[in-house]
């Protein structure tokens, strides 16, 4: 009966990641942020469910993305756990199974993540189904 359990919890947690993952996807794109995408890297690396990854054309836009969505999160269940350097040309915000990655444009140019995790599915999440269903 334990397994059972425990398989369903784990069902749940998943469940509520990938939310979350398509939650922050949704205000990236809200905020105006350019070529957002969400990476399933479940079965790929044991440190994150899901990579959400935009980029932006200044830093106080990428500043600002990453403060949006670090809210949403937060009123949704997210954690951050880490306080990322917003100075820079790559914004990486930490939420336990979901990591946040906010380039500058030339930065994600030149390091291409979505190339490197080539081999992670990539993951809907336009117009959001649950849209009305969470706290922004």
């Amino acid at each position: 009966m334990k397994k059972s359990t425990d398989t369903s919890a784990a069902c749940a947690v998943e469940r509520k990641n990938r939310e979350l993952a398509l939650l922050a996807a949704q205000v990236m794109h809200d905020q105006r942020a350019e070529e957002v995408l969400v990476l399933d890297m479940r079965g790929l690396v044991d440190y994150a469910d899901f990579f959400v990854v935009g980029s932006a054309s200044s830093l106080v836009r990428m500043r600002g993305i990453a403060r949006q969505v670090e809210k949403a999160l937060a009123k949704n269940g997210g954690i951050r756990l880490n306080r990322p350097d917003r100075d820079g040309t790559w914004i990486l915000a930490d939420f336990g199974d979901i990591l946040l990655h906010i380039f500058d444009v030339r930065a994600r140019d030149f390091y291409r993540i979505e190339d490197l995790w080539g081999d992670a599915p990539r993951v809907e999440w336009k117009e959001w189904s649950r849209k009305d269903d969470r706290k922004t």
